[in-house]
């Protein structure tokens, strides 16, 4: 069966891809490790520094993507991402 692409470029295609593809894999990761029955100390520190250590790496992809969708969305208008209020020709200040 065939996905709707919702007109969404092969660019937001990968990146969504791939936040998928991580964030399913940090997620089955946490409930294995949540789910195996061993409640040692240690062990609970593994899991957390698991969980820290991926959730910050989701999130820094997220705020990635979001920051380049954002950039995206300024150059399709034709002005720069980090000044958008100038004109394309406005002269430096």
């Amino acid at each position: 069966m065939r996905e709707p692409d919702g007109g969404a470029s092969p660019e937001v295609k990968r990146w969504l891809r791939r936040l998928t593809y991580y964030g399913g894999a940090l997620a089955l990761a946490m409930i294995t490790l949540n789910f195996l029955p061993i409640d040692a100390e240690p062990w609970v520190w593994v899991k957390l520094a698991v969980l820290a250590v991926g959730t910050i790496i989701f999130l820094f992809w997220v705020t990635r993507f979001s920051l380049w969708q954002r950039d995206e969305y300024w150059r399709e208008r034709g002005k720069d991402p980090k000044h958008p209020e100038r004109l394309p020709n406005h002269p430096l200040e």
